[in-house]
């Protein structure tokens, strides 16, 4: 699908449940077997789920995006590689129901990657996680705590291993 520049593959997945919004700005480019997800089927009552992609930003192929009771927001011209899941909320665990039947913790309910940053491969982004601008997270990393801008991350759970360098 192609619309305002924004390429979708026919075989990704874009799903917008009800009042929740899916905003995808032009020249986003969303590659083979991707899944964007953005609803409210087990958020509790009221919250609304969000997800927005900035322009010019690249999601590869095989990613797994889904803001249920929560929001997702990407930066532009960012690249995300393949194998990446990103996830802005979680199971509640403090409850006496099955989990797979409990209605989504909202104490941690967002993820923010900043303009210019890169996500190697198979990284996660775990919810309440604000990755700052022009950051590179690593092939693998499992991204716990929010990056300052410029830091390049790598490991489990991620750490700062270097800051890029900047030349004008």
């Amino acid at each position: 699908m192609r619309a305002n520049r924004v390429r979708i593959d026919k075989t990704a997945s874009v799903f917008k449940q009800d009042k929740n919004e899916v905003i995808l700005h032009p020249g986003v480019s969303i590659g083979k077997g991707s899944v964007i997800t953005c609803s409210d089927e087990m958020a509790k009552p009221g919250v609304q789920s969000r997800i927005e992609i900035g322009a010019d930003t690249a999601i590869n192929e095989y990613n797994n995006i889904r803001a249920s009771g929560g929001e997702i927001v990407i930066g532009k011209k960012c690249i995300i590689s393949q194998y990446v899941s990103m996830i802005a909320s979680n199971h509640e665990i403090n409850t006496t129901e099955f989990m797979k039947d409990a209605l989504w913790d909202n104490v941690k309910t967002s993820v923010t990657i900043g303009d210019d940053v890169w996500i190697g491969a198979g990284a996660v982004i775990l919810p309440g996680v604000q990755v700052g601008n022009g950051c590179v997270i690593a092939s693998g990393a499992i991204v716990t705590k929010s990056v300052p801008d410029y830091s390049i991350v790598a490991g489990v759970p991620a750490k700062v291993v270097s800051q890029r360098q900047i030349h004008h």
